[in-house]
């Protein structure tokens, strides 16, 4: 028996990151049987986006002989939007998935029931759809303005899903909440992210190895063989099937940033609203 994480208490910086890898690691079963339940068609739609898109700017020299210059572009841009759209929703669906999984973590004790998951996700999947593409168009339009101020709208931003689950409010209402969580903790917020980001990103670039691997062999073997020049020569089905594989494994790990984004919810609520010093309180009286 694992002993049971508090979620409902501050936390130093260092904290947050150390016990988002022992949940990770104590629970990883029942939350990959939750994300393959709960996001299998989105992972597919998004590695099948993904495939499509490698295969239209990558191996864009393939469609040479046979698509004008028109319509090859046309088909990269419709590829881009396709891989976006599907990555949205494919977040969305994900750190939904989790926030629900540790939602049920909580309300049993430390148990994970995959049927109060899906009770969570019937009820509240299109609140993450909709909180995915309303975030993913405010953080663009303020990357547009200037990237800076798309940086500072992410982070707080990165709190919706778990503010959705765990408090319950509309999308308004959860934009606004977000804000104030944030407030005067903006920058330890972001370097918790970005420390975890960092952490997540090398630990997914394992798997990217075997795809570099192979286009650094099938480059010599290209200028060895004087086809250099030839594009089709470094793009196959073996590098795309390698780079999907590769990109698959990478979106189930980042699957560790949502859980990271819940610990630092609780760490930021408890420190406004004291909810789980109360709930201890509360206990005690009980048991008293």
């Amino acid at each position: 028996m694992h002993k049971f994480i508090p979620f409902k208490k501050e936390r130093e910086l260092g904290d947050i990151l150390s016990d988002t890898f022992k949940f990770t690691r104590e629970n990883y079963k029942p939350l990959l049987k939750a994300l393959v339940k709960f996001t299998g068609p989105v992972f597919l739609l998004q590695l099948f986006a993904l495939g499509y898109y490698n295969y239209t700017t990558v191996g864009s020299s393939l469609f040479s002989n046979s698509l004008s210059g028109f319509n090859l572009g046309f088909n990269m841009v419709l590829s881009f939007l396709f891989l976006m759209l599907s990555s949205i929703a494919y977040q969305a669906f994900m750190y939904g998935t989790i926030q629900q999984c540790i939602r049920s973590y909580i309300k049993n004790d430390g148990n994970i029931s995959i049927d109060e998951v899906s009770e969570g996700m019937s009820k509240n999947w299109s609140s993450y759809l909709g909180l995915g593409f309303g975030i993913t168009i405010m953080i663009s339009i303020g990357t547009m303005f200037c990237f800076l101020p798309g940086i500072y709208l992410a982070v707080p931003l990165s709190l919706v899903y778990s503010i959705r689950t765990f408090d319950e409010l509309n999308f308004s209402e959860t934009i606004s909440h977000t804000f104030n969580l944030i407030k005067n903790n903006w920058w330890i917020t972001f370097f918790t992210l970005f420390l975890m980001f960092i952490i997540v990103y090398l630990i997914s670039m394992i798997f990217q190895i075997p795809a570099l691997i192979y286009t650094i062999v099938k480059t010599m073997t290209v200028v060895q063989e004087g086809s250099y020049s030839d594009p089709n020569a470094f793009f196959d089905w073996v590098y795309l099937i390698l780079t999907v594989v590769g990109s698959a494994i990478s979106y189930v790990i980042y699957g560790i940033l949502a859980i990271c984004v819940a610990f630092i919810y609780f760490n930021l609520n408890e420190e406004k609203n004291h909810t789980g010093a109360y709930e201890e309180i509360d206990n005690l009286g009980k048991e008293e």
